[in-house]
């Protein structure tokens, strides 16, 4: 049977039509210590989300830009792109190479598959970081925009890491509840990882919970900064929340936001330098949205003329732009953004 992305990423993985998967019962899930991580701090500065639609949209989705542009096609990107669904099958869910199987064969294909066209990306495992690097630290996970298979230019749209069951202790990173010891060594790690990968979106999927964080830095050596300011959400394997999205949901949009940030910083090899009537644009460098200079120092994300940012496809692909009242093309925003 085929269906569609969009369709794909609505499912609960839980319903009668999939099978219960046995997890496992311990209550102590492992985490080791890495010896890397002790150069970052726990990620303290949180600002918590509900795992709704709404709510991922607003963090994570076109919520954050449609404030200043009018909505696009492009917001959905992929969903329309056909997909099989998974088969049901009763498999354990004991270990953190079950937790891995069981994200490559009901998840990822929820989520990726919304990005096998325009626009392409390629996920990779256990894979270090793109680009220049001196590190060995390595991810689990990654999305990874090629650039036209330009390894010199490949980047990670986001970042995630496969855990034990119930690694993910939901009320420590969704209340002011003191954080275990293993809850700080993963916010540690996941720190760690941001930098590391250059890579603001991060994810840790136990199969129980995905685990969403977003830091909203500066630059990368913001990422490492204990004041960095962390987006979070925590979105259960089952329905418990009323309105409640689905990982893949989460997923798909947390890397639809990475995307935007590279459309940003990476279409053409870098951001073009953009100036109307005087004002320069700059982009906010962890989501990817336009900020206007309209005084040194002083920023503002509406553009101060009124003209509105808007995504549109040529002969090459697709791109962002500036328009006046009329839709006229005032200035080119991005280099092409689809390939």
């Amino acid at each position: 049977m085929t269906t569609t992305v969009g369709q794909l990423i609505d499912t609960f993985y839980s319903q009668p039509a999939f099978s219960e998967p046995e997890f496992s019962t311990d209550p102590r899930p492992n985490l080791s210590r890495k010896a890397w991580t002790d150069h970052f701090e726990p990620i303290n500065r949180r600002t918590v989300y509900q795992p709704t639609k709404e709510s991922i949209d607003g963090f994570l989705g076109p919520g954050l830009d449609t404030e200043h542009r009018p909505s696009s096609g492009i917001d959905d990107a992929g969903l329309q792109n056909r997909a099989h669904p998974p088969n049901s099958a009763s498999e354990p869910i004991l270990s953190e190479g079950d937790v891995d199987r069981d994200f490559y064969q009901y998840f990822e294909p929820g989520f990726r598959f919304a990005f096998t066209g325009e626009p392409f990306f390629w996920p990779r495992s256990l894979a270090g970081p793109t680009g220049p690097t001196n590190t060995a630290v390595t991810v689990d996970y990654q999305l990874t925009w090629p650039r036209q298979n330009n390894t010199l230019l490949e980047r990670a749209i986001m970042i995630g890491e496969l855990k034990q069951p119930f690694v993910i202790r939901e009320s420590e990173w969704t209340t002011n509840q003191a954080p275990s010891t293993l809850t700080q060594r993963l916010q540690r790690e996941m720190r760690g990882y941001a930098y590391h990968y250059r890579c603001p979106q991060v994810f840790v999927f136990d199969s129980v919970h995905l685990l969403v964080l977003q830091f909203r830095a500066r630059d990368r050596e913001n990422i490492k900064s204990p004041g960095c300011p962390v987006d979070c959400c925590v979105i259960p394997r089952h329905p418990t929340y009323q309105d409640q999205c689905t990982i893949q949901y989460a997923l798909y949009r947390l890397a639809w936001r990475g995307w935007m940030r590279l459309s940003a910083t990476l279409a053409n090899g870098g951001s073009l330098p953009v100036g109307i009537g005087g004002i320069n644009r700059v982009y906010e460098k962890w989501s990817g949205r336009p900020m206007w200079e309209v005084a040194l120092g002083a920023y503002e994300f509406g553009q101060p003329n009124g003209y509105r940012r808007q995504f549109i496809r040529d002969q090459t692909g697709g791109l962002w732009v500036w328009v006046d009242n009329g839709g006229n093309i005032l200035a080119y925003d991005t280099g092409n953004c689809l390939q």
